[in-house]
């Protein structure tokens, strides 16, 4: 088939403003909806099931078969095809990630600032139409997908301030009801920040008695939330992924995930400008075990079951002689305690990072909990590297496929 033929197959990109290709942290090409690539995003778009999504070999050879006969073109013309060429440029065992920026009114944010500035004024009565108005359109736009409380802009995870002032407003301009009331049980909550009301047509399942998810929540095709899965307001989680406990509010979870039993995500909605917990895809965090304060785990890292990890948390690495922590990555110091037994501390900081948020966990670590030595020289739990995987399939426990139709 031609080029022109395929792409009326495909599900259409109009919303799509543009996507990034982010490769080690940097945005390698940028791919616009605009003459001349409209075709071109609306192929990596559906690649990548419009999300944010990793592009791996076997995906790129599928988005070239959609070029027809724009492959021969770019191999005839160097440098006249460049999205082809991205395409191509991708090895065996190598991804790059796709990030889908959709298009946002920009008055949309002018009005939340407004409503923003008039609220710490303790104005936002005056015009409690128009700002309720605005919120329920920030809440659409994130239960949609458009919007996110945090994205990944110009190669880098960054909190959308203006996203996660406008759920904010909701606070002030709801009023106090009750859901679910009888003579016994009732709960009460801001009347801005319901349950999603599901009608079975989202691609998603929330399996009774699970909480579901709040107003302002996304879950994407595949997602099963098991008892007493809740997911808090402005959280965006990735299609395939189950959750059987909590993510919290903001939180960003990537693709074909598990959030065992009893495991937290925590909620960070304030302050504006702190990033929330973020987990890339094929993220398995074990029963009971917690990730918050704006920690992030990378792809396919696993946490065994009971660990936490928290903005104080170092993570030791002594594959790599390294810790993980909030300030960035530091010296590994190693303690022989006799008869073979090792513990650790942490040294000076080798690379610093944004210390705002919690500790990076790096693609393909699986984490179990240990022990170190604590500045007062006694030892406490802290969560160790104990190997690094490539695969989802070199783990003890997949999810069935199945689950998550």
């Amino acid at each position: 088939m031609k080029f022109e033929e395929i792409l009326k197959t495909l599900k259409s990109a109009e919303k799509v403003d543009k996507i990034d290709i982010v490769k080690g942290g940097e945005v390698i090409h940028t791919v616009h909806n605009r003459e001349g690539s409209a075709g071109s995003l609306k192929v990596i778009a559906n690649l990548v099931d419009f999300d944010n999504g990793n592009i791996d070999r076997a995906l790129a050879m599928k988005g070239l078969e959609q070029f027809g006969e724009h492959v021969a073109n770019a191999a005839a013309r160097p440098g006249q095809h460049p999205n082809v060429e991205m395409l191509q440029s991708i090895g065996e065992g190598e991804y790059v990630k796709a990030v889908v920026h959709y298009k946002v009114p920009s008055e949309l944010r002018e009005r939340v600032e407004k409503f923003t500035a008039l609220k710490k004024e303790g104005k936002l009565s005056s015009e409690r139409d128009a700002a309720l108005r605005t919120f329920n359109e920030v809440m659409d736009l994130l239960e949609a997908g458009y919007l996110r409380t945090a994205q990944i802009i110009d190669g880098r995870w960054q909190a959308n301030q203006w996203v996660k002032n406008g759920i904010m407003l909701g606070f002030p301009l709801g009023n106090i009801v009750v859901y679910g009331g009888s003579n016994d049980i009732a709960f009460t909550d801001k009347e801005t920040f319901p349950v999603r009301k599901l009608t079975g047509r989202e691609g998603f399942r929330v399996v009774p008695p699970a909480a579901g998810l709040r107003r302002g929540a996304y879950a994407g095709a595949g997602c099963v939330f098991m008892p007493p899965g809740y997911a808090n307001v402005g959280a965006h989680v990735g299609a395939g992924t189950m959750v059987e406990n909590l993510a919290g509010s903001c939180s960003q979870i990537g693709r074909d995930s598990h959030i065992s039993a009893g495991a937290i995500i925590g909620g960070v909605l304030d302050p504006v400008e702190a990033t929330p917990v973020i987990l890339g895809d094929h993220v398995l965090m074990g029963e009971g075990s917690g990730v918050t304060q704006g920690a992030r785990l990378g792809d396919l890292v696993t946490l065994a079951p009971g660990v936490h990890i928290s903005k104080a948390t170092p993570i030791l690495d002594p594959l790599n002689n390294v810790a993980y922590t909030s300030a960035g990555t530091a010296e590994l110091i190693t303690h022989e305690i006799g008869g073979g037994i090792k513990t650790y501390s942490t040294g000076r900081i080798l690379a610093e990072k944004d210390g705002s948020y919690g500790p990076e966990i790096p693609a393909g670590a699986l984490v179990i909990p240990s022990m170190s030595v604590s500045s007062r020289g006694t030892l406490k739990l802290t969560p160790m590297i104990a190997k690094y995987i490539t695969s989802a399939s070199e783990r003890a426990y997949a999810l069935e496929e199945a689950l998550r139709g």
